[in-house]
Parts: C-alpha cells; sequence; structure tokens
C-alpha cells in the first residue's frame, strides 16, 4: 500500500485590519481588539508601543517611501500656490475677525508671506498620510477605523478617506465635553459614522449637535470610559490612602517643617490632614472661552484661600497640556502664601487615592474631567465655572464669578455619595460601577468592523 500525495494546505488569509490613530485613550483597547484583527497605527510613537507589547500589528509609517514624499511635496506646493494667489479673500476674512483693528503681525504684509507655506506644510502631512493609507488598502483588507478623536487634522483626513472608501468608522471620544452654549465649538463636530458613547450625558451631548437620527438608528453606542475601568474597583487597581501619602511624600512635620520620624527613624505619613487638590488647566485654542489667563488666576487665589480656610495641604495637579516651567512659578506661588503643599504634573490616581475616606477634596479649574475620577472614590468636588463649559446636571458645586470656594468644598463634602457621587459617575461613564467599558467598545467594533462586510 502507497501513500497518496497530499496537496500543501493553502496558505491562511490575512487577518482583517483595524486602522486606529493611537493615544492613550484607547491603548487599553489594544489587546482585546488585536485577537480580533491586526492593528494598524497612524501614529509612528504608538506602532512601537504595539511592537513592545508582542501584540499583532503594524505602523501605517511602513508603507512611506521616497515616492510617496515626493507626491505630497508636489500636492502641497501646488495648494500652497492656490492660496497665495486667494490672499486678498484670507486677509478680508481676518480683517472682518478682528473688526478692522488687526493686529501686527496678521497684517497682510506678514500673512501673505508665511500663511501659504503653513497651509502647505499641514497638507503635505495630510498627503502623506492619504499616500501611505492607499498603499494600506491596496495590500490588506481595512475592514474599520477606530479614532479616539476626530477633530485633529490627522484624524479627520483618516477619518474622510475611511468614508470615501467605504470603511467604517468610530468615534470613541478622549473624554466628557461640557460645553453648555450654543455656538460653534470644535467639540461639537463628529464626522466618524459612529460614536462610541462615555454615557448618557456625552449622548445627550452630540444628540443636540444635529446628531438626534444618530441615536435612533444605533449609531450611537454607550459603552463608558475605557481609561477609567480601573476606578470602578479602586481596592484591586488603585493605591491606598496610605500608599499614596507616602508616595506624595506627604508626612508629618513639627512646628519648624522638619519630618516627624517613629523609633526606627522612619518618617511618619501623615494620614490625618485634609488634602485639598487643585486641578489646574491649559489655554486651549479648540473652544470658545477667553480671558484664560485672568480666570486661571482668579482660581488660583481660590484654592490658596480655600486651603487656608480648611488648614489644609495644597496639592496642586498641573494639566499635561501646562508649558513647561510653570511648576516653578506654581511652587513660588506657595511660599508666597505660605501654604504647605506640592506641585505635580502627573501621579493623577496617586492625588486621587491620597484625598479618600473624608481626608480630601478637589477643586479644579473649569469642569474637569478629573471630578469624575474623584466621584469614583468618593472624593467629593467643586470646580469654577468658566464661560459655558459647566457640569449641566448634579455634581460638583460650582464656583462662578464673585462665588467662594471655600463654601463650595464645603457644600461638595455633604453630598450623599450613593445619591450624588455614584449617579454622576453613571451619568459620565456608563460602565461605573462595573468597568466594562473596554469589553463593551470591542463588542460594538466587531459588530461594526466586521470582515463579511
Amino acid at each position: 500500500m502507497t501513500n497518496e500525495p497530499t496537496s500543501p494546505s493553502p496558505p491562511s488569509e490575512p487577518r482583517p485590519v483595524l486602522l486606529m490613530t493611537g493615544g492613550w485613550t484607547t491603548q487599553g483597547l489594544w489587546q482585546p481588539l488585536s485577537e480580533h484583527y491586526d492593528i494598524c497605527l497612524a501614529h509612528p510613537q504608538m506602532s512601537q508601543q504595539l511592537a513592545d507589547m508582542g501584540l499583532p500589528g503594524f505602523g501605517l509609517q511602513k508603507y512611506g517611501n521616497a515616492e510617496i514624499q515626493e507626491t505630497a511635496i508636489n500636492v502641497a506646493y501646488e495648494m500652497a500656490d492656490k492660496v497665495r494667489h486667494g490672499m486678498g479673500s484670507v486677509n478680508g476674512v481676518v480683517s472682518e475677525a478682528f473688526g478692522g483693528d488687526v493686529p501686527e503681525n496678521l497684517q497682510p504684509e506678514y500673512t501673505n508671506k508665511w500663511w501659504p507655506s503653513m497651509v502647505g506644510e499641514h497638507l503635505r502631512n495630510e498627503a502623506i498620510i492619504v499616500q501611505m493609507l492607499e498603499a494600506l488598502v491596496n495590500e490588506r483588507k481595512v475592514v474599520g477605523c477606530l479614532v479616539h478623536e476626530d477633530v485633529t487634522p490627522d484624524a479627520r483626513t483618516i477619518v474622510l478617506w475611511c468614508k470615501s472608501h467605504g470603511v467604517p468608522t468610530i468615534h470613541v471620544p478622549h473624554a466628557n465635553c461640557f460645553y453648555t452654549g450654543d455656538g460653534w465649538d470644535i467639540h461639537t463636530e463628529s464626522i466618524s459614522d459612529y460614536i462610541a458613547a462615555s454615557g448618557e450625558h456625552e449622548r445627550e451631548f452630540y444628540t443636540h449637535w444635529e446628531y438626534s437620527k444618530w441615536s435612533q438608528d444605533g449609531r450611537i453606542r454607550l459603552c463608558g470610559v475605557p481609561q477609567l475601568d480601573g476606578w470602578c474597583h479602586p481596592e484591586d487597581n488603585k493605591p491606598s490612602r496610605w500608599e499614596a501619602r507616602r508616595v506624595l511624600g506627604i508626612i508629618l512635620r513639627d512646628a519648624d517643617g522638619n519630618p516627624i520620624k517613629d523609633v526606627n527613624g522612619e518618617e511618619i505619613i501623615d494620614m490625618d490632614s485634609f488634602l485639598l487638590i487643585y486641578a489646574s488647566s491649559w489655554e486651549q485654542l479648540t473652544n470658545t472661552t477667553g480671558g484664560f489667563a485672568g480666570q486661571m488666576e482668579e482660581s488660583l487665589r481660590q484654592a490658596f484661600e480655600a486651603a487656608k480656610e480648611l488648614g489644609a495641604i495644597l496639592c496642586i495637579k498641573m494639566h499635561p497640556g501646562e508649558a513647561q516651567g510653570t511648576e516653578q512659578v506654581y511652587l513660588n506661588a506657595l511660599q508666597q502664601y505660605a501654604i504647605p503643599g506640592f506641585v505635580t504634573r502627573q501621579f493623577n490616581e496617586y492625588v486621587i487615592m491620597a484625598a479618600t475616606e473624608g481626608k480630601g477634596a478637589l477643586l479644579s479649574h473649569g469642569p474637569s474631567n478629573i471630578c469624575i475620577s474623584a466621584a469614583m472614590v468618593g472624593v467629593p468636588s467643586a470646580y469654577m465655572a468658566v464661560d459655558d463649559f459647566q457640569f449641566p446636571f448634579p455634581g460638583p458645586i460650582a464656583v462662578h464669578p464673585g462665588g467662594n470656594a471655600t463654601h463650595a468644598i464645603k457644600m461638595a463634602m455633604q453630598l450623599d455619595k450613593s445619591k450624588t457621587w455614584d449617579l454622576f459617575s453613571k451619568n459620565c461613564n456608563d460602565a461605573w460601577p462595573n468597568g466594562n467599558a473596554k469589553e463593551r467598545i470591542v463588542e460594538f467594533v466587531r459588530e461594526v468592523c466586521s470582515p463579511s462586510q
């Protein structure tokens, strides 16, 4: 009996590709999504992290080459030339915007020189992305695209390209937006096919901005906030109050400010002092707020006054987007006001956990998303109301112009956790208290981005 020759097995089909823009908001989705897709990351700095994690996928930059660069440059030069010939209308719009009182650096003799080249440079970057996407789709089957925001130039370019090629796009907003005005704001726009909303507030927000039909046909899905899943079970995922205060260096000190040590010479952690967290902000050009410097100065003054009146240690929790060197400005202010405290740009989790169990509160500049993290672990919060940015539902106590932050913080501390902070958390994060936002988003992606479609 002879063995019949067997035919070689046909090569397996390449896995479907899911295009993602990268970013810390969706980084926690890489692993569960990689079980179903090869992930293609549009941002080069993130693709190396994907490789370091050993997950199947690659960076879009693998398709970049000299020919693509040359094509993009030619496109950019052509557009820059068209812009240069149309500068009359641009200067007219600028003049109208300033009511005729145009700043010197925006006068025609200046803008005529830098505006066309700036437009061309931006367009060159987008043209490179488009060319790489074309190369990608010619080689692999792209079944979907997930972006953590679709308001930036790169993300908009990717989303628009996907829509033109019939590739479904899902927008996972990086955070809740608490804009309450009626005018245009960049966050009121979304051009993706679907939105993975964090909670009821976010669904209502997008529905208000002309997406009413989306909520009716399933294009807006309540999923929760993936980066907050760990806050739902802090006992398993977060440091204790003792550990947080140890890391932050909150220790007992004598009248002269010297550390108090135990019999073994170890510094004693201060577990009883009240910790007031002041969450600062940064000047953005993406919203309608104005007079930022004056507003920040008033917020900081209120934080210092509240710390004095509450007898608190003041933690100035900087926004990561603040300019380098701002740390020293805050440290100088602490010394000027003679308030015990410290400044940190990082350690978000440690800062909030150090204020748990009734030993702290949070004051933020504007309706910050840090208030959601605080509420999930029972830390009460107040915030300085800023223009048209406010919490439009019960939760953190607003300090309006002329108000008193100390009074607002005391009011926040009187609110019942289950009736206020838990409801507030759920409204902003539908995955509260289960912590299953990642699973819900992956399920949503699999429904929308099916290889069979």
